[in-house]
C-alpha cells in the first residue's frame, strides 16, 4: 500500500532452488492485473524506470549475485507502486526434481505470517512408473512419516499420490500464536526401476530419457581425498572435516583405494601411492587425519589437483571397471604456484583427460564457486558449497553418500541418428553412474521422426551374471496425454535443461567468440521460453503488458533458429484462480505471494518437472 500521492518503490528479496528458473510474475493494482514478460536485462532495465520515472506502477525481477541461502538463488523484486494505490504481486518459477540419495525430494516452504483460517496444502504426485516409498515430514520436524496423521491426508494410487496438509488453527499456533507456521513441509519418494534402458517418454517433438536401472553391483572405487589445509581452514573448518574423515573413512569398502593429499603450499601424502580400504589402514589413516590436519600456509590448488590425478592414473593402469573419484575441498583461493584459475583449469583437465570425476566442495563463502563450477563440469563432476554452519559435518557426509557408491562408469547414450536433431541434445556422455541417482537426456525429433526407435546406453559395469560392458536399450513411449499434463512439457523440460547447460558450456569456455556464441543462444532460449536466468530480467508495466500479448510459435523458432515444429501459439497468460500449480512429471514448481488471507497451494510433480 502506497499511501503517499507520488509513485514509490519497494524491494523484496526471493530466494528460488538453484535447480529452477523464474516464469511467472503478475502485479494487480485496483482492478486490473499485468502479467510480466521476460526480456534481455537491459530492456527490461529500461521499461521498468521509464515506468517508475512516469510514476505508474511497474515490477521486475531479477537474478542478484548476492550470497543466498542453501542450493537456492537471490533474486530481487521491485515494485513501483503509483501514488494513493496498493499492488499485490505474485511470482511463480519451475524447477527440475533430480534424484538424490534414492529419492525425490521436494520442499514446499510454508510461512503465511500469520494464523490463517483455511490452511491448505496440496501435492499431487503422477508418474509413468509405480511410486513407492513416499514419506513426508512436517515443518520443523524431522520424523517421517508414511501414511495419514492429524493434519495430513494421503491417498494412493500405483502411480498417483496425493498429500493434504490442512493444519487447524491451533496447530498452527503451536508454531507461534500470533504468525503460525514458518518451516518446511517435506515430500519424498520414489519410483519403480528396472534393471534396463530406462523410460523414454516423447511428446510432440521431444523427447526426456530417464536412466536408472536396478539391479547393479556395487563397482570397487579408487578415490583420492584432496584437503586444503591452509592457514584460512583453521579452527571450526579443519575440526569439522577432522570429524567427517573419521566418519568417511570408516565407510570406505575392502575393495576400495584410497588416499589423502594434503596441501597448503606444500604436498603431504599419506602413501606414496593409493592402499587398499582395508581396516588396518582405514585405522592409521584415521590416526593421520587427527595428527595432520592441521592448518598452515597458503594455498597452492594446482599442484595438489595435478598429483591427484597422477596418483589415479598409476593406479588405474593396473585396475580398471573401477569408479575413479577426486573429492577436492578447499575454502579460498589459488595462492601459491600458478594462481591463475584459468591456468589451473587448463592444466588439470589436460592431465586428467576424462580419468576421474572431480568433485569440488567451496567451504563457506570465501571461496570462488564460479571456479569450483567449472572445474568440476569440465571434469565429469560438480562442484557444491558447505555452508559453514553448525551442521558442517552432516553436509560433508551427505555429499559422500551420493558418490561413494559408483554402479556404471563409461556411461554413453546413444539415439538413432536418423531421429534426433543431433545438435538439439543434452549431454550424452557421463564419466559414472551412481547409486541412488538418475541421469536424464533431453532432446528434440526431427520432423515426422519414426515411432519405432531405440535409446541405447552402453556401461562398464556388473550385473552379477556378467561383467564387463553393458548394454541397455529403451523404446519411446507416449504417456503425455493424462490431466494436467501441459502440452509443451518435454519441450520445456528440454529448454529448461538446455540453457542450464549452455551456461556451464560459457562458464567453461575460453575462446572469447565461441563463449559469446553460447550466451546468445542460453538468452534466446531464456526469452523463447520466457525463464528469467542470469541473462534475463521479468518486467511488468502498463505499457508493456505480457497478459494481452500472443506470441506466435514462428517467433520461437525464429529465436532458437530452429526448424518448424509442431505447436500453436505461446501465451503469456496464467490461470490465476489457484496460487500454485504444477503439471508435469517430476518437475515443481511455486508460487509466492505478498500477503495472504486464504492460503491455498496446489503442487502438482509430473515426470521430474513442476510446471504452472
Amino acid at each position: 500500500m502506497n499511501t503517499q500521492s507520488s509513485g514509490r518503490e519497494f524491494m523484496f528479496a526471493v530466494q528460488v532452488p538453484t535447480s529452477g528458473f523464474i516464469t511467472g510474475f503478475q502485479m494487480t493494482t485496483g482492478n486490473t492485473t499485468l502479467r510480466g514478460i521476460v526480456q534481455e536485462k537491459s530492456a527490461a532495465d529500461k521499461a521498468y524506470d521509464q515506468a517508475k520515472d512516469s510514476g505508474t506502477s511497474a515490477g521486475k525481477v531479477s537474478q542478484q549475485p548476492s550470497n543466498p541461502g542453501r542450493d537456492m538463488d537471490n533474486f530481487a523484486l521491485y515494485m513501483n507502486v503509483a501514488g494513493n494505490s496498493s499492488a499485490k504481486f505474485e511470482l511463480n518459477y519451475q524447477e527440475v526434481i533430480k534424484r538424490r540419495l534414492g529419492f525425490y525430494r521436494q520442499i514446499f516452504h510454508v510461512e503465511p505470517k500469520q494464523v490463517v483460517r483455511n490452511l491448505s496444502l496440496m501435492c499431487i504426485i503422477e508418474e509413468p512408473q509405480d511410486i513407492h516409498g513416499l514419506s513426508y515430514s512436517l515443518p520443523n520436524h524431522t520424523e517421517a512419516l508414511e501414511s495419514s496423521s492429524q493434519a495430513v491426508t494421503v491417498k494412493a494410487a500405483p502411480k498417483r499420490r496425493v498429500i493434504e496438509y490442512r493444519p487447524t488453527v491451533e496447530q498452527q499456533q503451536r508454531y507461534n500464536a500470533d504468525t503460525g507456521i514458518a518451516g518446511d513441509f517435506v515430500v519424498a519418494y520414489d519410483v519403480d526401476h528396472q534393471n534396463d534402458g530406462g523410460i523414454v517418454l516423447v511428446q510432440n517433438d521431444y523427447f526426456v530419457h530417464y536412466f536408472s536401472p536396478s539391479g547393479l553391483q556395487i563397482l570397487p572405487k579408487n578415490i583420492i581425498f584432496v584437503i586444503d589445509i591452509s592457514g584460512s581452514m583453521g579452527g571450526f573448518k579443519i575440526q569439522k572435516v577432522r570429524e567427517v574423515m573419521h566418519v568417511i573413512l570408516g565407510k570406505l569398502r575392502d575393495y576400495d583405494y584410497f588416499n589423502i593429499l594434503l596441501f597448503d603450499d606444500r604436498i603431504t601424502l599419506w602413501k606414496k601411492s593409493p592402499e587398499r580400504a582395508t581396516a588396518s589402514n582405514i585405522e592409521v589413516a584415521r590416526r593421520y587425519a587427527d595428527e595432520t590436519l592441521v592448518a598452515r600456509g597458503s594455498t597452492n590448488i594446482n599442484t595438489a589437483l595435478i598429483d591427484a590425478v597422477d596418483l589415479l592414473r598409476g593406479l588405474s593402469k593396473r585396475e580398471d571397471g573401477r569408479g575413479r573419484v577426486i573429492v577436492f575441498l578447499t575454502d579460498g583461493h589459488p595462492t601459491a604456484g600458478i594462481v591463475d584459475p584459468t591456468q589451473i583449469r587448463r592444466n588439470v583437465k589436460t592431465r586428467n583427460e576424462g580419468l576421474a570425476s572431480i568433485f569440488a566442495l567451496g567451504f563457506g563463502y570465501n571461496v570462488d564457486m564460479a571456479f569450483l563450477e567449472a572445474l568440476a563440469y569440465e571434469n565429469g563432476g560438480f562442484a557444491r558449497r558447505i555452508y559453514e554452519e553448525s551442521d558442517a559435518s552432516d553436509q560433508l557426509e551427505t555429499f559422500y553418500a551420493e558418490i561413494s557408491t559408483p554402479l556404471l562408469v563409461d556411461v554413453n547414450v546413444k539415439y538413432t541418428p536418423t531421429v534426433i536433431v543431433s545438435d538439439q541434445v543434452t549431454r550424452t556422455v557421463f564419466p559414472q553412474y551412481f547409486q541412488g541417482t538418475e541421469l536424464v537426456v533431453a532432446g528434440r525429433l526431427r520432423n515426422n521422426a519414426p515411432s519405432d526407435w531405440q535409446a541405447t546406453v552402453t556401461a562398464e559395469g556388473d550385473t552379477g551374471s556378467t561383467s564387463g560392458r553393458l548394454d541397455f536399450t529403451a523404446t519411446p513411449e507416449y504417456p503425455l496425454d493424462g490431466p494436467g499434463v501441459t502440452s509443451d512439457f518435454a519441450e520445456r523440460y528440454w529448454a529448461f535443461s538446455r540453457i542450464k547447460e549452455l551456461l556451464k558450456m560459457e562458464l567453461v569456455e575460453e575462446n572469447r567468440e565461441q563463449k559469446s556464441i553460447y550466451r546468445e543462444m542460453a538468452l534466446n532460449m531464456s526469452l523463447a521460453y520466457q525463464f528469467v536466468t542470469p541473462l534475463t530480467s521479468m518486467v511488468v508495466t502498463e505499457s508493456v503488458n505480457a497478459g494481452e500479448v500472443d506470441e506466435p510459435i514462428e517467433d520461437r523458432e525464429m529465436l532458437l533458429g530452429l526448424g518448424k515444429v509442431s505447436g500453436g501459439k505461446i501465451t503469456r497468460s496464467s490461470d490465476s484462480s489457484i496460487i500454485a500449480q504444477n503439471s508435469n512429471w517430476r518437475s515443481s514448481g511455486h508460487s509466492i505471494v505478498q500477503d495472504t488471507t486464504l492460503f491455498g497451494l496446489v503442487f502438482v510433480l509430473i515426470s521430474r518437472l513442476l510446471v504452472f
